[in-house]
């Protein structure tokens, strides 16, 4: 059972973001923020290229992380396609498709590179050099399969309405506090996590809502269970085999069985499976990471910022069932992955995975 409480650990800050991220979203959009956010937005640029929406989750992910892009972005996006009066799910397909595509750039940007980095001590450097190239191959090619299938541009459908500049003033600082907190709390010990729920805490007070429905408990304790049905059914010499793989080919076979693994039973539980009980990154470890953080975009279970998203559009009055959103997500994100793993093989012919 010990292997099993390792497990939960490992889990518990991506599990407590997700249970405060949720209440976050809400508390902004009862404060009015990102309808106000959405009007600013329309007046300065009427005709909003969706590229420039799409470099904003890239860097967003990667900078911050894959969480902080849903929260935040996705009620954005949402009330930009409606106040544009166009359909609001493909746009907000954008941070659901980001989170995932750049969030093997640098360790913070996905918790599942920073059990890896923190498990087999491996620099910030040795993730950019192994998963950067991958993962800009994503965001590109999945762009290119996004713009085929959607509106590249989001035209203004009329006079832009006036704007309380209240909840701006408020929200704005607020966001700031976020970012600043997320960015640099995990440097002075503080979790991000601790960062949302301070700030989940602030805007109950000036809203006075406590929005106890929105939290996800029933998901988060699922998945906790997976994570720790995983630390204790399986041993860590389990993976040997695959670890030890070399060459593009067998690599690229790692990366695809890492994200059907990832998408099975969670991208978390997945690298815990790759990590534990190794001391070192091996050429599969790299192949396995770039699956599960790329690839875990496929199926709602692949990774908690899906769950985490599908829980926002649910509050946003969107539901989507598992048909609808393989249908949205699947013809993008499997030839942005089939992009990443032909890019790391490449990669690990001309420079080497060293």
């Amino acid at each position: 059972m010990s292997e099993a409480a390792d497990a939960l650990r490992t889990v518990a800050p991506a599990l407590a973001f997700l249970l405060v991220g949720v209440p976050l979203a809400a508390l902004l959009d009862e404060l009015g923020f990102f309808d106000a956010a959405a009007v600013l937005v329309q007046r300065r640029w009427p005709d909003v290229p969706v590229l420039a929406l799409w470099a904003l989750a890239a860097a967003t992910t990667i900078v911050l992380n894959l969480d902080t892009t849903v929260v935040l972005l996705t009620p954005l996006y949402v009330r930009l396609a409606r106040r544009a009066g166009a359909d609001p799910l493909p746009l907000a397909l954008v941070p659901l498709l980001l989170a995932a595509f750049a969030s093997s750039v640098l360790p913070i940007s996905n918790l599942t590179t920073l059990i890896a980095t923190e498990q087999l001590d491996l620099s910030v450097g040795d993730v950019v050099r192994h998963l950067a190239l991958p993962s800009a191959a994503a965001v590109v090619v999945g762009w290119a399969c996004y713009r085929r299938r959607h509106p590249t541009h989001l035209r203004g459908s009329g006079p832009v309405a006036a704007v309380d500049l209240r909840p701006v003033a408020i929200g704005a600082p607020i966001v700031v506090a976020v970012l600043v907190g997320v960015t640099l709390g995990p440097s002075f010990g503080v979790p991000p996590w601790v960062v949302v729920l301070v700030v989940d805490a602030v805007l109950v007070g000036i809203t006075r809502l406590l929005p106890w429905r929105t939290v996800p408990v029933g998901t988060a304790a699922a998945v906790g269970a997976v994570a720790a049905l995983v630390g204790w059914a399986v041993s860590p010499s389990l993976m040997d085999p695959i670890r030890r793989l070399t060459g593009p080919l067998a690599v690229a076979g790692v990366a695809l069985l890492g994200t059907a693994t990832a998408n099975v039973v969670n991208n978390i539980p997945a690298t815990l499976l790759m990590v534990e009980g190794s001391s070192h990154a091996s050429p599969a470890t790299w192949g396995w990471l770039l699956g599960v953080n790329v690839g875990a975009a496929i199926v709602p279970i692949g990774a908690l910022a899906n769950l985490l998203w599908l829980r926002i559009l649910r509050a946003e009055g969107i539901d989507l069932d598992l048909r609808g959103y393989l249908r949205l997500v699947v013809g993008i994100a499997v030839p942005a992955l089939v992009a990443a793993i032909a890019v790391q093989a490449l990669q690990s012919v001309v420079i080497g995975h060293g």
